[in-house]
């Protein structure tokens, strides 16, 4: 199964939107929360899916 948004942000311990956030308007984050959220990305293996945007 795909690793999901939920999956990432429960890693990385941060809310769902702050995900979004850092996928999205990274300006906007943190850039500590930024880095966390981009190494569990990386750590699950997370790959965006574009065609549910």
């Amino acid at each position: 199964m795909a690793v999901s948004v939920r999956d990432v942000a429960d890693d990385a311990g941060v809310s769902v939107g702050t995900v979004s956030n850092v996928l999205n308007r990274p300006e906007k984050v943190a850039p500590e929360t930024v880095a966390r959220v981009q190494a569990s990305i990386e750590r699950l293996g997370f790959v965006r899916n574009d065609a549910a945007r």
